[in-house]
């Protein structure tokens, strides 16, 4: 998920993370939006950290 106000930064960042294998960045609104998504982030590492997974999001049908 990528968030930003700078639309060529967030251009880079998406052509950054299509060369992952397996990934693509998927744009998530504007800056003001990193919240929740950091927020995410901390939740998926709780999780990781007391049921010793790797669980993950993965976005769908965009």
């Amino acid at each position: 998920m990528v968030v930003g106000d700078d639309r060529a930064s967030m251009d880079t960042v998406q052509a950054l993370a299509g060369r992952l294998p397996g990934m693509r960045g998927i744009y998530a609104g504007r800056l003001r939006n990193a919240r929740q998504v950091e927020a995410l982030t901390v939740n998926l590492v709780s999780v990781n950290r007391r049921y010793k997974v790797h669980a993950g999001v993965r976005i769908t049908d965009v």
